[in-house]
C-alpha cells in the first residue's frame, strides 16, 4: 500500500505527491541560525484631537496656559489640533516558519500550501517616531509664545516604538515550476505564493505608555526563487529567496481613545510650554519592503508503520515488526510504555492501515 499525503500544517514542509512518478515526501525546517528576514517599515497614524496648557490651579499653579487666536483671551483653554505619529523601522531578522509543497520532479511542477514565516522569531524592532503636529495660532503663558497656524510643527522622538508579531501566511493556491540544476537530483525553483502580512505596531509619545496597532492580513505576493537538492538518502536542502511586492494601505480606527499624554513643546529660546494632548486616531498608514533568503534541510515525513524507511507500506514492514517485535526491540513498541504485548501489534496495525501522513 503506498503512503497517502494528508494536508496538514507542518513548521516548514516540502511534500512531493504520492502515486506519481518522480514523487517524493519531505519535511523542512527553516535553518533559523542562515536565514534572514529584512523588513524596512513606515507607519503614520492620523489622529485627530486637542491639546491644553498643563496648568492647574491646585496642583501647577506654574505650568503653561493654552489660548487660541493672537491675543488668546483669558484662562486655559483647549487648541484642536490635527496630528501625525510617524515612524521609521528598520530591521534584520533571523525567521522560523513552515511552508507545504507537493512536488512532481518528473513533470517538473509541484504546488506550495500552509507557507507560514514567522519574520521577527521573537524579536521586536525599534521604531524611532516622530510627531506633527497641526493647529490654528494659539498663545501659550508661562512661557509666552506664539505659535502661528498653518506651520506644523515635527519633532522627532527617538525610539519611542516596535514592530512585534510580523507574520507571512500563504491564502490562496501557489504553483511552482522545476528545471533541472548542474548537479544531480537538484532542482531550481520558481513561483509566486499569494500570502498576508499581520504585524503589530506600538508606539507613544514620551510620558505615555505606547499603544498597539494590530495591522492584520494585508495582501501580498511573495515570488520566490532558489534550488532544491534532494540526496541519495531521501533527505534534501532547500534555499529559497523571496521579496514581496512592496506593501501600502491604509486602515481606519475606530473608537479608539489614547490617554491623556504630557508633552512639552518647544519656544525660540531654551523653555517649554508644557501641554497635555489628547488623541483619538483616525487612520493608520502602512508601507513595508521585506526580503526573504531562507535556508532549510529537510527529511521525509515521519510514518510509523514504515518500518524499512522506503516510503512504501508493505509486507516487509509487517516482516520488520514481526522481527523486532521477537527480538523485544524497542522499535516495536508502539505505545511506548516498555511492554510488548497485544495493544503494540494493535497500534502498529492502526499505523499501517492509516498510511502514511
Amino acid at each position: 500500500m503506498s503512503c497517502r499525503l494528508k494536508n496538514r500544517s507542518t513548521v516548514f514542509a516540502l511534500s512531493i505527491v504520492t502515486g506519481l512518478a518522480g514523487a517524493q515526501d519531505l519535511e523542512f525546517s527553516i535553518d533559523t541560525k542562515t536565514s534572514n528576514a529584512s523588513i524596512n517599515a513606515t507607519t503614520d497614524v492620523d489622529a485627530s484631537g486637542f491639546l491644553i496648557g498643563d496648568y492647574d490651579a491646585d496642583t501647577n499653579p506654574d505650568g503653561t496656559q493654552t489660548r487660541p487666536g493672537l491675543f488668546g483671551g483669558s484662562g486655559n483653554q483647549p487648541i484642536d489640533t490635527l496630528t501625525v505619529l510617524g515612524s521609521s523601522t528598520t530591521l534584520d531578522a533571523m525567521p522560523a516558519g513552515g511552508m507545504h509543497i507537493a512536488l512532481d520532479t518528473l513533470n517538473g511542477v509541484g504546488e506550495i500550501e500552509g507557507f507560514a514565516v514567522d519574520l521577527l522569531n521573537g524579536d521586536a524592532a525599534s521604531t524611532d517616531l516622530s510627531v506633527t503636529i497641526g493647529f490654528d495660532t494659539f498663545r501659550t503663558f508661562d512661557p509666552s509664545f506664539l505659535y502661528l497656524g498653518g506651520i506644523p510643527i515635527t519633532i522627532p522622538l527617538g525610539e519611542v516604538g516596535s514592530i512585534s508579531d510580523a507574520t507571512l501566511t500563504q491564502s490562496g493556491v501557489a504553483l511552482i515550476t522545476l528545471a533541472p540544476a548542474d548537479l544531480p537530483e537538484a532542482f531550481e525553483v520558481t513561483g509566486v505564493i499569494p500570502a498576508t502580512l499581520s504585524m503589530t505596531v506600538a508606539f507613544g509619545l514620551p510620558g505615555g505608555e505606547p499603544t498597539a496597532f494590530p495591522i492584520e492580513d494585508l495582501p501580498v505576493l511573495v515570488p520566490i526563487a532558489g534550488q532544491l537538492e534532494v540526496f541519495g538518502n531521501g533527505n534534501a536542502s532547500l534555499t529559497l529567496s523571496a521579496t514581496p511586492d512592496p506593501i501600502t494601505n491604509e486602515i481606519p480606527i475606530e473608537g479608539l481613545d489614547l490617554p491623556e499624554i504630557p508633552f512639552e513643546l518647544p519656544t525660540l529660546g531654551e523653555e517649554t510650554a508644557g501641554v497635555l494632548f489628547t488623541l483619538s486616531p483616525q487612520s493608520i498608514a502602512f508601507d513595508a519592503s521585506i526580503a526573504l533568503t531562507i535556508n532549510a534541510l529537510g527529511s521525509p515525513p515521519a510514518c510509523p508503520a514504515d518500518l524499512t524507511g522506503d516510503g512504501v507500506l508493505n509486507f516487509f514492514d509487517v516482516s520488520a515488526f514481526l522481527n523486532a517485535y521477537n527480538a523485544i526491540d524497542p522499535a516495536a513498541d508502539f505505545d511506548g510504555n516498555g511492554v510488548f504485548n497485544f495493544f503494540d501489534v494493535s497500534g502498529f496495525l492502526n499505523a499501517f492501515n492509516a498510511g502514511c501522513p
